[in-house]
């Protein structure tokens, strides 16, 4: 088991529980919206870094890698224009963390480039959703291989006329743009807001004000664009929110959308030391200027320290930047490391098993599934594997989840982010605490906070329900992360 994969998560357990209480009482919703917040602003007015990458795994958040206590941040998604909802991270999602100090999370935001309806659904792996060309990526020397939830097991599943949620890379591919998918999950309906991310182009302004978005061409006349003050430019890279009756098709492949809000994806010159980190696939290498594009965000690599050692970026190659903006919003590059199945690890996991099949060795952690049957184990009871134990997992993406390579059993590190199952019951709404009763550990004290993520069931249901908790413990008592009704 390689040591450094261990021990570098033990530093994000050193609060006491008077601390971590405290971090969890202050943990509100600042703002009822996405207010201003862009790459490297958060919208808070606070000197914030900014990490907008791949969720690849869990023991905090695991961002490309990077980790991030994320126990008193609130994790939330825009729902609407200027509305932030309270949301559940999931593995193959891109997010974008804010930070005030370096490996600890002020806000996680999740960031999905398409939500709408399938259009439709041609050559295996490809498919269109408001008139934005996806591809499934089967390929971990590419980027992170596509997840699929929400009932999704392939690509194969998807049927024109889904609604689903899409997280992606935007990809240039010479002269189009396509969206390469890290998660796709099935929904039961569309959103009261549909969304749509892409790069800005053919532009028009005056009385009317359109562009176009791959195959859909945007009527922007009456959104409101962010940052206020901000115009519209080709070769921006934006998120749009409409309803989702602006959205229509008057010719084959021809597509319009009346847009509602749009906001603009850049990063913003800081001067608090602080660094940014952005992932994507490389477009536009100038190999002798030392430049290339990540979707739109230009990046200047000349000054940057490269790895592995002697490797040089390549087109297509799915990479991770870490720099700061200049003036004119360029990355100024410090580090950029490839990140393929070759260099780096894939997916790594820190959690309590659940769910285990003991004649398939395979379970879930964190929410994540997991096929350990081929996996070497270290410090495991004789008896194997079981519900319960707290283990420590390196391994690479399925398109259903983590194949294990090594999995470590141990105790559960104090302040852990862990879970428990069970029927609650003696459920007090005005305190927001109620009782957990377990098969192993008895009954738990269990509270949740305003930023606490309800799955499946709401706290009015919450009695006698079989649910899955998630959490720290805070002197005895289970401060929940995310409450879900069992499957």
């Amino acid at each position: 088991m390689n040591r450094h994969f261990l021990s570098r998560f033990s530093t994000l357990f050193g609060r006491t529980a008077s601390q971590l209480a405290a971090l969890l009482a202050a943990a509100t919703l600042a703002a009822c919206g996405g207010g201003e917040g862009v790459i490297g602003s958060g919208g808070t007015g606070s000197p914030l870094g900014m990490a907008e990458g791949t969720v690849n795994g869990f023991g905090s958040v695991i961002v490309d890698g990077q980790v991030f206590d994320d126990r008193s941040a609130p994790v939330v998604t825009e729902v609407a224009p200027g509305v932030d909802a309270i949301a559940e991270v999931k593995l193959g999602d891109r997010v974008s963390v804010a930070y005030e100090t370096p490996g600890v999370a002020s806000v996680v935001r999740v960031e999905a480039a398409l939500v709408g309806s399938v259009d439709s659904a041609g050559a295996p792996g490809r498919f269109l959703v408001l008139g934005q060309a996806v591809a499934v990526n089967e390929d971990g020397a590419a980027g992170p291989i596509t997840q699929f939830g929400g009932g999704y097991a392939q690509a194969a599943d998807l049927r024109a006329g889904d609604a689903v949620e899409v997280h992606g890379l935007l990809v240039r591919l010479g002269g189009t743009v396509q969206i390469q998918a890290t998660r796709i999950d099935r929904r039961a309906a569309l959103p009261a807001y549909v969304r749509v991310s892409g790069i800005v182009g053919a532009l028009q302004t005056g009385a009317t004000t359109r562009f176009t978005l791959g195959a859909l061409t945007v009527d922007a006349s009456a959104a409101a664009v962010l940052p206020s003050g901000t115009a519209l430019a080709n070769g921006q890279a934006v998120t749009v929110l409409a309803l989702p009756a602006s959205f229509t098709a008057p010719a084959p492949g021809a597509w319009r959308l009346q847009a509602a809000q749009i906001r603009i994806r850049e990063l913003e010159d800081d001067d608090d030391g602080l660094e940014d980190s952005v992932s994507g696939s490389v477009s536009n290498l100038d190999a002798v200027a030392k430049t290339f594009l990540l979707g739109s965000q230009r990046v200047e690599y000349a000054a940057a320290t490269l790895s592995p050692a002697g490797w040089s970026p390549a087109e297509g190659q799915y990479v991770l930047v870490r720099g700061v903006a200049s003036a004119d919003g360029s990355l100024v590059a410090a580090s950029v490391a490839l990140r393929d199945t070759g260099s780096q690890s894939e997916a790594e996991l820190h959690g309590n098993i659940t769910g285990y099949d003991a004649a398939t060795g395979r379970f879930n952690v964190r929410g994540v599934a997991v096929d350990a049957s081929t996996a070497a184990l270290e410090g495991c009871p004789v008896s194997g594997l079981a519900n319960g134990l707290y283990v420590e997992i390196e391994g690479a993406m399925s398109s259903n989840g983590v194949i294990a390579r090594e999995l470590h059993c141990g105790d559960e590190p104090e302040d852990a982010e862990v879970e428990r199952e069970g029927v609650a019951g003696g459920v007090d709404i005005a305190a927001q605490t109620f009782a957990l009763a377990t098969e192993h550990d008895g009954a738990v004290a269990v509270r949740w906070t305003d930023t606490t993520y309800f799955g499946g069931l709401t706290p009015a249901t919450l009695a006698g329900a079989k649910v899955k908790v998630e959490g720290v413990f805070v002197d005895g008592v289970l401060v929940a992360r995310k409450v879900k009704g069992e499957d």
